[in-house]
């Protein structure tokens, strides 16, 4: 195993977070892969060949005792972390407010900001000692826009960017910046689901994203380079948010 740098991506297993995976990969990173679903690691990890600087570990981020379990067995396999990509997250339901429980309402913060403050509560003390931790979370546009039927989304969105900011501002004494990278419509199996000849009408560029361009992004904001940027909303819409 190389001395490499170690980055822990969320939801790994495919879409936008299987393009970060990969890119840190290429990067020279070690790469810690979590999801919930196994199979879907064990397809990604394939791509590693073997490499014992790649590994696939099952959790649910939105829980508290998972995590725990997850920081454990990330730094018994890798040792110290100094990035952490906050990628896991569920979509909008499209269902209108009157219709929408508290047990969707509570689920969807529990799996895109809550697991944000869990993640990064378990290996807070890896960043800190890295003296060049990184941490990027993934946002929306939406949190710019609103979407009439996803106010939890929303919502969740909207908490990841106010939740970032303050943890840049704590963190920043101890040498870790923590972004955001918010994408527009991407190309993955969730907006596909929506359609995406309306979206890609509404987008100035004229093409709907792709999980490559947030993965370059993720790169820009784990590298040296970004050394002097945190607390900050990285915009990916192709001009569809100005």
């Amino acid at each position: 195993m190389s001395d490499a740098p170690v980055a822990v991506v969320t939801g790994a297993g495919r879409g936008i977070g299987r393009a970060i995976a990969e890119r840190l990969v290429r990067d020279g990173w070690r790469v810690a892969l979590v999801d919930r679903d196994g199979a879907a690691l064990d397809e990604v990890r394939r791509l590693a060949d073997g490499s014992a600087d790649v590994a696939a570990f099952v959790a649910d981020v939105g829980d508290e005792a998972s995590v725990a379990r997850l920081a454990d067995a990330v730094r018994a396999t890798f040792g110290g972390v100094r990035a952490l990509v906050n990628n896991a997250g569920i979509g909008g339901t499209g269902t209108p407010l009157e219709e929408l429980t508290l047990d969707a309402w509570n689920e969807m913060l529990r799996v895109d900001l809550t697991s944000l403050f869990l993640v990064c509560r378990a290996f807070a003390p890896d960043l800190k000692a890295d003296g060049a931790g990184r941490v990027v979370n993934l946002g929306s546009i939406s949190a710019r826009t609103g979407v009439a039927g996803s106010a939890a989304y929303t919502a969740a969105k909207g908490g990841v960017e106010a939740f970032s900011r303050s943890l840049a501002r704590e963190w920043a004494p101890h040498r870790v910046t923590v972004n955001v990278v918010a994408p527009g419509v991407i190309d993955t199996d969730m907006a596909r689901r929506r359609g995406l000849d309306h979206q890609r009408a509404l987008i100035p560029w004229h093409r709907i994203g792709r999980p490559d361009d947030v993965a370059g992004a993720v790169a820009y904001l784990v590298s040296p380079e970004a050394e002097f940027m945190t607390g900050q909303v990285l915009h990916l819409n192709g001009g569809a948010a100005m």
